[in-house]
C-alpha cells in the first residue's frame, strides 16, 4: 500500500493548485487503500484510520546485565546508567534534572550510531516524544503535545542537513492527521483538513514567511493555526559528559504565533507509561 508520509514529502508546489493535486492523490490513496485485501479477506484501514492507533510505547531498556553508571553532579546518586553487551554500549537511562526519574532514554545499533531516543519531559512517566535516527542522523520525531499518550505531531527532517522538512499534526484530538506543513527556504506553507475528510482542502492553505506573518498568495481570510509551532519545544540539556539532546536546528521560519509545547505535569493518565 501507498505510504501517506512519502506522498506528501513529494509533494513539489506550494499553492492552492498543488494542494487541489495533493487532495485528489490523497483521496486515491484512501480510496486504494479501503478496496480489500486479497489475502485477508478484509478491507484495509486507511492512512488516516491507521493514526488512530499510532501511540509512543517505551522500549525496554534491559538493566539486568552489566552497567556501567555515572554521578555527573557528584551528589552521590547516579545520573547516567549505560546498559552493556560486552564492549558495546546498547542503551543509556539518562536523569536530566537530578530527580532520581529517568527522564531520557537513548538506544545504539550494532555500529554503536544512536538509532532512537525517548523523552519524559514532566517526570510523569508518560513519553513526550521519541526521535528516531538513521546512521545516527535525526529523520524523524514524533510528539505528544498533550500527555495522552498518543502522538499529535510528526516531524521529518533532512538528515544531512538536520533541518525539519515538514510536520503533520492532529490538531482536533481525534486521532487524524488534519494539518500538513511544508517548509521550504524562508516561508512555510500549512494545508488544513476544515470539513473531516482527511484531506488537505486547497481553500484551507496558507503560506507563511520567516516572521511567520501570511504572504500574499494565501488563502483569503485563512489565519494561521493557534497551535502553529505546537512540539517544537528543545528537549532539556543533558548532564556533563552525556550525549547533547540536539536542540531543535534552524529548521524553518520562526513562527509568530502560541507555542502549545509540552503541558505541565497532569495527573497521569492512561497512556504509553514506562
Amino acid at each position: 500500500m501507498t505510504d501517506l508520509r512519502a506522498a506528501t514529502h513529494a509533494r513539489p508546489v506550494l499553492g492552492a493548485v498543488g494542494w487541489v493535486v495533493l487532495a485528489a492523490a490523497t483521496g486515491a490513496v484512501a480510496m486504494l487503500a479501503c478496496g480489500g485485501d486479497e489475502t485477508g479477506g478484509k478491507g484495509a484501514k486507511s492512512a488516516a484510520d491507521a493514526r488512530r492507533t499510532e501511540v509512543l510505547v517505551h522500549e525496554p531498556c534491559n538493566e539486568s546485565g552489566r552497567v556501567q553508571t555515572m554521578d555527573a553532579n557528584n551528589d552521590g546518586k547516579p545520573d547516567i546508567r549505560k546498559v552493556m553487551d560486552g564492549n558495546r554500549e546498547v542503551c543509556r537511562v539518562t536523569d536530566l534534572n537530578n530527580d532520581g526519574h529517568p527522564d531520557m532514554y537513548e538506544y545504539f545499533d550494532s555500529a554503536g550510531q544512536l538509532r532512537r531516543r525517548e523523552y519524559d519531559y514532566d517526570d510523569n512517566g508518560i513519553l513526550n516524544a521519541v526521535e528516531l535516527f538513521q546512521g545516527g542522523k535525526l529523520v524523524e520525531r514524533q510528539l505528544d503535545t498533550t500527555n495522552r499518550g498518543r502522538v499529535d505531531t510528526w516531524d521529518y527532517f533532512d538528515p544531512a542537513t538536520g533541518k525539519r522538512t515538514k510536520r503533520e499534526r492532529d490538531a482536533s484530538g481525534d486521532g487524524r492527521v488534519d494539518q500538513w506543513w511544508l517548509y521550504e527556504a524562508d516561508h512555510v506553507t500549512i494545508a488544513m483538513d476544515r470539513n473531516g475528510d482527511g484531506n488537505p482542502d486547497p481553500q484551507a492553505t496558507i503560506v507563511l514567511d520567516k516572521n511567520g506573518a501570511p504572504v500574499a498568495s494565501a488563502s483569503p481570510g485563512i489565519k494561521p493555526p493557534v497551535d502553529a509551532d505546537a512540539g517544537a519545544v528543545p528537549p532539556p540539556p543533558p548532564p556533563p559528559e552525556a550525549p547533547a539532546a540536539p536542540a531543535n536546528p534552524d529548521d524553518g521560519p520562526a513562527l509568530a504565533v502560541p507555542d502549545a509545547g509540552v503541558p505541565g505535569k497532569p495527573a497521569r493518565p492512561a497512556g504509553a507509561k514506562r
